[in-house]
């Protein structure tokens, strides 16, 4: 089959182009394999490590859609293989999430009024809903593929910071020993821009996470009793 890669060397290049290359294909073969026999083919810059969803340094477009090209599978036929949108080129399929990955660290930090005591942590129940749903959003890898699927965050990035920064967000909602006020931080994140559309939790390869159909609900719900209602109601 025959597939288009993003080549762009921006030491040598004035802009980027795309090259063919034919690969053999097999029953399941993975977008991670096709881009290893490319490579053997002709020299692409691309990354990755664990090969099973649980770095995120894979992830590319598919013919326009992210996806993380160690776990998804290719078809016969076809294709083109372009960075993961939303961040700097660095080479060819890889990308610089520094930033992105800055603001998402920021984000996930704790906030505490005071040193948290052993007192505190034993008074957690641990078969709570809460717990249930950072148990899921600890699959999250940050490999931003949700928010490079997000029609909102491309619409107007402005006004949403996308799917990946208010799951960080939502994370120390659920989190019993953050003092932070995270739904009033989501309200001001863009949380009543989310369109609902579901695309994030379509793209993730995380399946166990449900940002649209649990968490973004749960988040409104908290808005809305909070006083942050949504604007456009």
């Amino acid at each position: 089959m025959d597939i288009k890669f993003h080549k762009f060397d921006p030491a040598v290049d004035a802009s980027a182009s795309l090259v063919t290359i034919t690969v053999p294909y097999k029953e399941n073969q993975t977008v991670l394999e096709t881009i290893q026999f490319a490579h053997e083919v002709t020299p692409i810059a691309f990354d990755y490590s664990c090969r099973g969803r649980a770095c995120g340094r894979c992830a590319v477009m598919l013919d326009g859609t992210p996806v993380l090209a160690c776990v998804t599978a290719i078809s016969d036929g076809p294709h083109t293989i372009e960075p993961l949108v939303g961040h700097p080129v660095i080479r060819d399929l890889v990308v610089d999430k520094s930033m992105a990955h800055a603001d998402l660290s920021r984000r996930y930090l704790r906030v505490r009024g005071s040193r948290l005591t052993t007192e505190d942590i034993n008074t957690w129940d641990m078969s709570t809903d809460s717990n249930t749903q950072i148990i899921d959003m600890e699959w999250c890898t940050r490999c931003t593929v949700c928010t490079a699927a997000c029609p909102a965050r491309q619409a107007n990035p402005a006004a949403y910071v996308g799917p990946a920064a208010m799951l960080a967000i939502a994370y120390r909602y659920y989190d019993p020993y953050d003092d932070g006020n995270r739904v009033a931080e989501a309200v001001q994140a863009g949380l009543w821009n989310c369109i609902m559309c579901g695309k994030c939790d379509e793209v993730c390869p995380q399946k166990e996470i449900k940002r649209v159909t649990s968490i973004w609900k749960e988040l409104r719900a908290a808005a809305t009793a909070a006083g942050y209602p949504d604007p456009k109601a």
